[in-house]
């Protein structure tokens, strides 16, 4: 039970999420204190929990906030904008990870479990149609094949024909896409005590939200390039984002008379294909072309002690491959001829749009841990956990060349280009935690953790072998204090956690010349509190909520990227380090809260649900620097739904009711302040059978 757990969680069932409008990974933000989670352009998930993450999503980049699915490590930016369909439940949890199970994290977890096969026949199908001529549909089936195999499969998709917006270039609709994933498992009982699930999932999306930017309102973008509007662009509108991805996994569990043993195995891959116009308006100056394949396999192994007593431990390794590429990529436009780069007197105004940089290069990962974790009874009621991890990730980069040429120049290879290095981080983590049950309801606890998150290349920038450089890996100590408390009988439930996390070695992303980089930061600090409640105050009725508080400054920052947006042609901005130390870190707002009511009754043959969630976030700086920042904004989620007995079901619902108008991307470079909005008001009607 999770209230016995010392770590602040927050844990949202399969139920609530349909209530409430959680259908992605994007929307959990609305139910978890302290998680901001947008997107870097329309290609990759960006998570930051308690101030801690990376706008950063290049190839091969790991993310400070780790994502399991069925518990299968998802290790690529690209993969992680999931459609959470045939959930189970999603659970986050907060802080350093890393003593007990997966791979190491700073910021914390976010773990997805979707449904297992179930020996009895059931399933459900469900179709449904929004504004801006959205269509949407979903199955579940699962049925036993023998008295010792049982199968499951779940599929869904969604397509939104209307755009948000417009190019008012060539009139293009922008701001819409598509997307379809199936998945399947076997389970078999190979035993009375062995059990073995074998699951597969394959999934497909296009997409250009987030992508077709503008400019931040009041900005001017290079060329003077103004704000086009909310949702409009002055891109050509063919900015897209295809991703393909999928994998195998099978888990082994096997009760011993002293321990349960289990296996994970995993294999995915992931292909994603992009276009970004970068300099936001209708000059060819420059466009990125990128194509990214990204291989994994990892092999978890752990030992769980059952016996009971006053003892409980586990012990465990982890071994994670990763072949991260860029295959090709490539920049085009005027910006990078290479007569800039030859001749010093070369006007750039004569520079040939054709243009053309391309460079192959390839980031391989080997990562090796063993991690132990043991919990006491030291006196009645009072555990002390102690928890240690090592971990040994070794990098090789490939760089097969830099390319550039245009229409006159035949492409010749940048000296320097071609090369291989390599790095090795080795990192002892740790964790202690004391806890005591002043009731059987009551909770308290303190601990100390320490967090490492892997470092690596900067695969969009490969440069010459004299410039490149490894990101060093972050490392992150945690200082936590927390109370949970059941009441009234189980009606009420009430958490709350004090933190301060000495940050070190923070990556942040910097705009370099053709594209956004990787560095790290000097240091950081972070204080907060979050808090989360669920009250049963009267039957069908179920209120939820939480409140998220952050304090958050970078102790020292001596070269931090300063953007001075430039007043007269050619516009944009101009890039120059600077003292950044007391700023706020990014995406980190102050207050974060959300309540999340719902009330189910009976009616006829059937019953009513009644649902609704407010969420509030007092606004934060996207970058460093703390110019570009994103107001303060309220959502209003809702729904009304009838099901019948009979399993037939109807659901209105709307998301975003004020039509709140907020970022989902917002960053600097030397072209400009570019901006893309989450989505308007959208509404629809969902139609459902369960059996």
């Amino acid at each position: 039970m999770l209230q016995d757990v010392p770590i602040a969680v927050s844990a949202i069932s399969a139920k609530q999420a349909a209530a409430i409008g959680i259908d992605n990974s994007e929307s959990l933000v609305t139910a978890t204190p302290s998680l901001d989670f947008s997107r870097s352009g329309g290609f990759a998930a960006i998570p930051f929990l308690r101030g801690v993450g990376t706008s950063f999503a290049g190839a091969g980049v790991e993310s400070p906030v780790a994502i399991y699915v069925d518990d299968v490590y998802i290790s690529s930016p690209n993969a992680n904008l999931l459609s959470l369909n045939n959930i189970d439940s999603v659970q986050v949890l907060k802080g350093p990870q890393g003593t007990l199970f997966g791979r190491n994290a700073t910021g914390g977890v976010i773990q997805i479990q979707t449904r297992k096969p179930s020996f009895e026949t059931e399933g459900n199908i469900s179709a449904g149609y929004g504004n801006y001529d959205s269509a949407e549909g979903s199955a579940y089936f699962s049925t036993a094949l023998g008295e010792d195999v049982a199968f499951n499969v779940a599929a869904s998709g969604r397509k939104q024909f209307d755009g948000f917006g417009h190019s008012l270039t060539t009139g293009a609709e922008t701001q819409k896409g598509w997307d379809w994933n199936v998945r399947g498992k076997l389970l078999f009982n190979l035993g009375e005590r062995t059990t073995a699930l074998l699951s597969a999932d394959y999934s497909e999306q296009r997409s250009d939200i987030g992508e077709n930017v503008t400019v931040v309102p009041g900005s001017i973008g290079a060329g003077g390039t103004p704000f086009a509007g909310a949702f409009n662009t002055y891109i050509d509108g063919q900015d897209f984002t295809k991703i393909r991805q999928g994998g195998v996994s099978l888990k082994i569990e096997h009760e011993t008379a002293f321990a349960d043993i289990v296996s994970i195995s995993a294999y995915r891959f992931s292909k994603m294909k992009t276009r970004i116009d970068q300099d936001a308006g209708a000059a060819p100056l420059l466009t990125l072309d990128l194509t990214s394949p990204i291989k994994t396999f990892s092999q978890e192994l752990r030992l769980v002690s059952n016996t009971g007593g006053a003892f409980k431990w586990v012990v465990g390794a982890f071994y994670f491959h990763s072949d991260s590429q860029y295959a090709p990529g490539a920049l085009i436009g005027t910006i990078v001829d290479p007569r800039l780069m030859i001749d010093p007197t070369f006007d750039p105004a004569l520079a040939d749009p054709a243009s053309r940089l391309a460079f192959r290069d390839t980031q391989k990962l080997d990562s090796y841990s063993g991690f132990a974790e043991g919990t006491y009874e030291i006196l009645p009621a009072t555990n002390l956990t102690l928890g240690i991890r090592y971990t040994s990730d070794n990098f090789h980069m490939k760089n097969e060349g830099t390319y550039v040429g245009n229409s006159l120049i035949p492409a010749f290879v940048v000296p320097g280009t071609q090369y291989k290095v390599k790095d090795s981080f080795d990192k002892l983590t740790y964790r202690a935690i004391l806890d005591h049950k002043f009731t059987p309801d009551v909770l308290g606890y303190v601990s100390y953790s320490r967090g490492f998150k892997s470092g690596g290349y900067n695969l969009p920038e490969p440069g010459t072998i004299d410039t490149v450089a490894a990101v060093r890996p972050e490392v992150l100590d945690a200082y936590e204090a927390g109370l949970k408390t059941q009441m009234l009988n189980g009606d009420l439930t009430f958490n709350i956690a004090a933190f301060y996390y000495d940050y070190k070695d923070l990556a942040v992303s910097v705009s370099s010349t053709t594209s956004i980089i990787q560095i790290n930061a000097a240091a950081a600090e972070i204080k907060g509190i979050d808090l989360d409640f669920v009250a049963k105050p009267y039957r069908g009725l179920r209120i939820s909520g939480g409140l998220g508080v952050l304090d958050t400054k970078y102790k020292t920052f001596p070269d931090g990227p300063v953007y001075t947006p430039l007043p007269v042609f050619p516009f944009g901005n101009s890039v120059a380090p600077g003292d950044l130390a007391g700023n706020r870190t990014q995406r980190s707002p102050k207050l974060t809260f959300s309540i999340a009511p719902s009330y189910t009754f009976r009616l006829g043959e059937g019953d009513v649900t009644l649902a609704a969630n407010y969420y509030h976030n007092s606004g934060y700086f996207a970058d460093p620097e703390n110019r570009l920042r994103q107001p303060s904004y309220d959502l209003f989620n809702g729904s009304i739904g009838y099901q019948f007995d009979t399993g037939l079901g109807a659901r209105l619902w709307v998301k975003n009711l004020t039509n709140e108008r907020y970022y989902t991307f917002l960053q600097a470079d030397q072209f400009k302040d570019a901006a893309a909005f989450a989505a308007p008001r959208t509404y629809g009607i969902t139609l459902s059978q369960e059996f």
